[in-house]
């Protein structure tokens, strides 16, 4: 029932912004549905994953202020269901958006 759940919101938050956008620029619902799924799933991607350059970063900084030598920690990024319900998202999009425009191509 959770995993249900959490597809749900996903979808619901990602629909609802590409909705919103197309709402407030009074364009098609294809022009920015792919744009925010992918924004959605690197956003997803970034804020599950940890020891990447942000983390770095930071250990950087914080060994500069203070002279306290910082462990680095080893890139590791575990998918969860948010992040392939985003994924398939984009890739459904995509997938529609050069069918719609295949004549452009």
């Amino acid at each position: 029932m959770k995993i249900i759940l959490n597809i749900l919101i996903t979808l619901l938050v990602l629909l609802g912004l590409s909705f919103g956008l197309t709402y407030l620029t009074h364009t098609k619902f294809i022009d920015y549905s792919f744009l925010i799924g992918m924004i959605g799933t690197v956003i997803i991607w970034f804020s599950n994953s940890k020891g990447g350059f942000t983390s770095r970063h930071m250990d950087m900084t914080i060994q500069g202020t203070t002279g306290i030598k910082m462990e680095g920690q080893k890139f590791e990024f575990k998918p969860n269901i948010t992040f392939f319900t985003s994924l398939a998202y984009t890739i459904i999009t995509l997938v529609v958006m050069v069918y719609h425009y295949r004549s452009y191509f």
